[in-house]
């Protein structure tokens, strides 16, 4: 669809329409028809879309649609929260109360809706001056014209290959393998990263062109042709003649795959599929027109989209393309903006300019390839490579360009973007918000999509946030988003965006109005804004000026050291739903008009000095995620007026230890999924049997706590999977009774002076951390049969040495020993850690070195040194690198966001 916003924003107010039924029975018709009429809006959203370039009057006119669809959802969702206020769980006398109120909402919407869609008809007869007409569905003329710039032919072979030789080696080997059966073999990567170029240069390598005595190169594309790509293979594998022209174009599909089929039937052929989009490209040809007859013949597919390689071939993982690191960015980028040769110097009055120039590029090989190309056409002066850096997006971006290669850059990406569905168009955009080269939470970008609404179509309750990490997966999958780490088990745990990915966020956000970066103080903050994200505070505190845009989220970025206070008035607020002030230090506490903000979904507090949440928080009846945790800068304790029970949507509570004058109430969050920070004594004055949601627990405990009466007041809590527990004070007394926990699966243990005498039953992960352990805790945890995952961070006193029993660990999968101060050696004993996959050893300065069995352990396939000291580092055993198929060794990655 066209417009990913408008498309979304229609299908969500259908969503409301459905959750609020009972609230919006009264004017269903007038939200019905309204919502009808965005429909039949968004059929002429083809052509203005196509024609949006052309005329500016165009894309005001597409802009106005989205903001009364914006209007249209507040509205609806406003005035449906107003009624449930005034009906939900009243008695008579208070309903009948607030019966004249209902009566007035009801009036209210009323008016506005029809003012709406006098709007919407407003904005639908202006169409026919500007000659919009309703193309349909279909490729628009400007998609049509960025699938042209991507045609490749693997007979322009880019001699400039930097960073690739290696890979391009294994492809060639790896193509030349012995196996008689049809093989695919494929090359994934995000667009610009070098696909095409590296399978041009496999293709005419001299011992390919040898081997394979029929080949041919087919660009698929996004709006592939099944037949015209038939007809484009069996051109090139015969002689081209009238009479074979005119016979392709009268073959039909069938036809045409049968006389493919017999040119290629008794030949060893090498066939390349350039980017490939979708897996029914793929299965057209494969399925029907590629013989598997003992020829040893090859596939070599390139794509976007690791699930298209992964399907062509399950067995086999793709070959991953990575951007370039930074010498060889800056060698590829000498070859092209100068010209020269390998190993070529770069004038000193022009390195810094240049290095940057290539820094910004982001390893990427294309924007590298065309500002090059565009430099070396310039004069060699350091004011000239200043321009095209302080111009960067624009010369990448543009479609018209001097040096005619800019439009192909911009192209390559925008088509990624182009072939997201429209939900995915909407999260990609969302991710603009984030300043450049963050490293983002995946959980706090799915706190904060969920927050958001986009996931309400697709699936039911509490299954949101699985849709959410599938969106992650599916961005990471298409190479729209790079991962940044991730979890043991393989999940994601945060990601970032390409820069110039992202700039191509920022530059669709803008062309459809989708949200503002303030990044500067003299920026002026738009009073049509929706989606605003603060890099940088004005000096002046009235920074919203004169009128209050109508925001949904706000987030702030990097104002830790502001110097006023940040100035927000909540009342003005009323549309907003996510609210991030994430290290924002504030230097007052939270205003009580923060409750006034009723449809608001997400609050991050989290390092912002606050101490106290006022009691007027608690009418946040829609509120999902509260985050009050500290940070490194910042003191932990909030206090808390007793309200969280009134919280009814909240899903996730993160503390680090809420206080309250009074025991504080919690029964009856039935959404409750997160809930840390809560002291022993809260726990115990709560029925916990009815947070029927509940997975994880984090509970503070100190030295009048009974851990055994705890563990009995949570063994029914059927749902809890995840326990912590903190002790910031003292040693708990009658430690015991862990065991009774049989539902919990992942337990972890901070700032403990004794491991517990037990465990749950069912154990599968542990985590102590500030652990004080006089012994080595091995041979008590290595008896844990079902223990798959063990971290042990920071112990500050500590056994010298540990011995991994032949007997124990029979499951352990990962291991990390982290910032272990006094741990000289480690002693594993032959047909330890059976089943062991990753090893992790960080910060140890005085452990001498690794125990040498481990290269007797045939499961490892990773180890990971990290901060380890260079003497540790040089006097490894090379037996035991060269045993181990992963070794990763490099420093702490900079603070996450």
């Amino acid at each position: 669809m066209a417009d990913p916003v408008i498309s979304f924003v229609i299908e969500r107010t259908g969503d409301l329409l459905i959750q609020k039924i009972v609230f919006l029975k009264d004017v269903r018709q007038q939200v019905e028809r309204l919502q009808n009429d965005l429909v039949r809006m968004r059929c002429f959203l083809k052509d203005a879309d196509q024609r949006q370039d052309e005329d500016e009057r165009i894309r005001n006119w597409v802009s106005e649609i989205r903001a009364a669809a914006y209007d249209a959802e507040d509205v609806i969702e406003i005035f449906a929260s107003k009624v449930e206020f005034f009906t939900k769980d009243q008695g008579l006398i208070t309903k009948l109360t607030y019966y004249p109120l209902k009566i007035v909402s009801l009036y209210e919407i009323g008016k506005e809706i029809e003012s709406l869609r006098m709007r919407l008809k407003e904005i639908a007869d202006s169409r026919v001056e500007y000659g919009i007409k309703n193309l349909g569905e279909g490729m628009t003329t400007h998609g049509e014209e960025l699938q042209r710039l991507r045609r490749s032919s693997p007979i322009s072979e880019d001699k400039d290959i930097v960073g690739f030789e290696k890979m391009a080696k294994s492809l060639v080997a790896e193509l030349l393998k012995e196996d008689k059966s049809r093989r695919v073999v494929s090359i994934v990567g995000m667009g610009g990263a070098g696909k095409t170029t590296l399978a041009k240069k496999v293709y005419n390598y001299a011992d390919i062109r040898a081997r394979f005595n029929c080949r041919a190169w087919v660009c698929v594309s996004s709006s592939y042709d099944h037949k015209e790509m038939l007809r484009t293979i069996i051109k090139q594998l015969n002689p081209i003649t009238k009479e074979l022209l005119e016979l392709l174009e009268k073959m039909q599909e069938q036809d045409l795959e049968e006389r493919l089929y017999k040119d290629l039937q008794d030949k060893c052929y090498l066939v390349v599929l350039d980017d490939v989009w979708e897996v029914a490209a793929w299965d057209c040809l494969a399925r029907r027109a590629f013989p598997d007859v003992g020829t040893s013949s090859r596939v070599l597919l390139t794509s976007r989209k690791r699930d298209v390689a992964q399907h062509a071939d399950a067995y086999r993982h793709p070959y991953e393309l990575k951007t370039l690191g930074q010498e060889d960015s800056w060698q590829l980028f000498l070859r092209k903006a100068l010209g020269h040769g390998a190993n070529a110097g770069c004038p000193p009055d022009l390195e810094e300019v240049g290095r940057e120039i290539a820094r910004r590029c982001g390893g990427l090989p294309l924007a590298i390839t065309v500002i090059g190309g565009l430099l070396l056409g310039k004069n060699k002066s350091n004011t000239e490579w200043e321009n095209v850096l302080n111009n960067f997006g624009a010369y990448l971006s543009r479609s018209q360009s001097e040096a005619g290669k800019i439009s192909e850059a911009g192209a390559i990406l925008e088509l990624s973007y182009a072939d997201l569905p429209a939900n995915l168009k909407f999260c990609f955009l969302y991710l603009g918000l984030f300043p450049e080269d963050s490293v983002i939470s995946v959980h706090k970008l799915i706190h904060m999509w969920v927050a958001e609404g986009i996931m309400q179509k697709r699936d039911a309750k509490n299954l949101e946030e699985t849709a959410a990490y599938e969106d992650v997966e599916r961005l990471c999958s298409r190479n729209m988003v790079q991962v940044a780490e991730m979890t043991v088990d393989k999940r994601i745990k945060s990601c970032r965006v390409h820069d110039l990915l992202r700039e191509l966020a920022i530059r669709k956000a803008e062309d459809e109005n989708f949200f503002q970066i303030h990044g500067t103080r003299d920026d002026k903050i738009s009073a049509k804004s929706r989606y605003l994200a603060v890099h940088s505070l004005p000096l002046d505190e009235n920074y919203f000026g004169s009128s209050t845009p109508p925001l949904r989220s706000l987030l702030f970025f990097n104002v830790r050291y502001h110097r006023k206070n940040i100035s927000l008035i909540f009342k003005s607020f009323r549309k907003l739903r996510i609210l991030d002030l994430d290290d924002a230090w504030m230097y007052s506490n939270l205003p009580k008009e923060i409750g006034e903000v009723r449809l608001l979904r997400y609050l991050n507090l989290r390092g912002t000095y606050i101490t106290r949440l006022p009691r007027s928080v608690g009418c946040l009846r829609y509120l999902q995620t509260l985050d009050i945790r500290a940070t490194k800068y910042t003191s932990c304790r909030v206090k808390v007026s007793n309200f969280i029970w009134k919280l009814e949507s909240l899903r996730h509570l993160y503390a680090d230890e809420m206080e309250c004058d009074v025991p504080l109430k919690i029964e009856g969050l039935r959404n409750l999924q997160t809930l840390s920070g809560i002291r022993f004594e809260d726990v115990m004055h709560n029925d916990m049997i009815t947070l029927t949601s509940l997975q994880k627990l984090g509970i503070v405990v100190n030295d009048r706590s009974e851990i055994y009466k705890l563990c009995m007041h949570l063994s029914e809590v059927g749902s809890l999977k995840t326990l912590r527990l903190c002790r910031y004070s003292g040693t708990p007394e009658s430690q015991g009774g862990l065991s009774k926990l049989r539902h919990v699966t992942e337990l972890k243990l901070s700032n403990w002076t004794m491991l517990p005498p037990d465990f749950p039953p069912n154990l599968s992960r542990l985590s102590l951390k500030n652990i004080f352990l006089e012994d080595d805790p091995m041979p008590v945890l290595e008896k844990l049969g079902q223990l798959s995952f063990l971290k042990i961070k920071v112990a500050f006193v500590g056994p010298q040495h540990m011995v991994i029993s032949r007997h124990g660990f029979h499951q352990l999968k990962f291991l990390e020993l982290n910032h272990l101060v006094v741990l000289y050696e480690i002693k594993v004993e032959e047909g330890a850690l059976p089943q062991l996959q990753c090893l992790r050893i960080r910060d140890c300065d005085r452990l001498w070195e690794l125990p040498e069995e481990l290269k007797h352990i045939s499961t490892l396939d990773t180890l990971e040194l990290v901060d380890m000291p260079e003497d540790f580092i040089s006097g490894l055993d090379a037996d035991l690198v060269s045993s181990v198929p992963n070794l990763r060794i490099f420093d702490s990655p900079k603070e996450r966001m």
